[in-house]
């Protein structure tokens, strides 16, 4: 590996060494301090590499995640600040809410819902949107 990028970088550097080895007068060369073709051209190649890059970073960002097979269906439901650095958060794994309770050194759980704590929770009665919802799709069939 170290040898190729020996070999490249030799080949590189005598690249320009060839081209004047070529040419046995040297002419001097007129080359104006600026010119808006240069100046367009080098504003051209900035916008495309800008554009590469921000169309990368959008391919990696909707594309980037790979599958991961030991992945947990866990979210979090909520969370309250009790103090400058502690907090209570509300997570569920795997159909089971957690109360956990978190510092800045330690992590516990402090209360763990049965399933059916979560059932009462959602529980539908005639004043929840879900029930008139419910109604009205039942209406429409």
């Amino acid at each position: 590996m170290n040898k190729l990028l020996n070999s490249f970088i030799v080949f590189f550097i005598s690249l320009p060494m060839s081209a004047f080895a070529e040419n046995t007068s040297l002419k001097p060369v007129s080359v104006e301090a600026f010119s808006m073709m240069g100046a367009l051209n080098m504003a051209m190649g900035l916008v495309v590499v800008i554009a590469l890059i921000l169309g990368l970073a959008w391919v990696l960002k909707k594309y980037g995640h790979l599958p991961n097979s030991n992945q947990v269906d866990m979210k979090v439901l909520g969370g309250l600040s009790l103090g400058a650095r502690e907090k209570a958060i509300l997570i569920e794994v795997e159909n089971t809410r957690l109360l956990v309770g978190v510092t800045p050194g330690h992590i516990q759980t402090l209360h763990i819902l049965d399933s059916d704590s979560k059932k009462n929770n959602i529980d539908l009665d005639s004043n929840t949107f879900e029930a008139k919802l419910e109604s009205v799709m039942e209406n429409k069939k």
